[in-house]
């Protein structure tokens, strides 16, 4: 299914990381987007030093004030009252910062379960909207929790041992998104498994290896921006519309 730029897209995390780097992609491809932040004008800044017109950001962005685990700004994110227009297509990516105390040895995240509390809620929001067919959904998870290994060995205590506590919250979202699909609450869904993050920026397109659950691409990083890069040239623009768990990686 390809995108229909008429529509908009729902964007939950825009304000960093991935989902920033998406949005960017979609709105300078000339799509209409929703967003729901908890300060808006950060999201405002954070485009426009990332390139977005201030025209394409009036015309196309409309951003909801609020929290990622109110069902009402939720719902608000995902149906444009005034319009009545229902965002068919959502991006998900939000998650937690790092936090290196009292064990420096153990870290955790500022909020350990935001990703599965977040993905509750937003599933949650779908359930209580009126969608004419179940909406599509892509959401940002992490390698290492693929039926294979799709890590280096190098990396398996890193991902094991320090990330053990976002890993577990990104599993516990794969395992509600696969819960709502089997419940046709979803129309399809894309797990996006990246390697470890980093804040370089895009490289060549043969630079970026694509894999899947079954067969996963096995690296060290990728880029934030080459991860946004793919969700929308690749997505959003040309594969919404199949269940699938993609790794990628350098």
């Amino acid at each position: 299914m390809t995108f229909d730029k008429t529509t908009p897209i729902a964007f939950f995390g825009a304000t960093g990381g991935c989902t920033l780097a998406a949005l960017v992609k979609a709105l300078n491809s000339g799509a209409r987007a929703r967003a729901l932040a908890r300060t808006p004008s950060k999201l405002i800044d954070l485009l426009t030093t990332q390139g977005v017109s201030p025209d394409a950001i009036t015309k196309r962005l409309s951003i909801v004030s609020g929290n990622a685990k109110d069902e009402k700004a939720v719902c608000k994110t995902l149906e444009c009252v005034e319009t009545g227009e229902l965002c068919q297509n959502i991006v998900f990516g939000i998650g937690g910062k790092p936090v290196f105390s009292p064990n420096p040895l153990k870290p955790t995240l500022d909020d350990p379960e935001v990703c599965q509390s977040t993905m509750r809620t937003l599933l949650l929001a779908i359930s209580s909207i009126q969608y004419r067919s179940p909406p599509t959904l892509l959401a940002i998870s992490t390698t290492g929790l693929s039926s294979k290994r799709d890590v280096p060995i190098l990396f398996l205590p890193l991902y094991h041992w320090l990330l053990a506590i976002p890993h577990q919250d990104k599993k516990v979202m794969e395992d509600l998104v696969l819960e709502a699909r089997s419940a046709n609450l979803l129309g399809s869904y894309t797990l996006v498994r990246p390697s470890l993050l980093t804040d370089g920026s895009e490289k060549e397109d043969t630079k970026v290896r694509i894999g899947n659950d079954q067969e996963p691409k096995v690296g060290y990083t990728i880029s934030r921006k080459d991860v946004g890069k793919w969700v929308w040239e690749q997505w959003g623009e040309n594969g919404m519309g199949r269940d699938e768990k993609v790794t990628l990686s350098y």
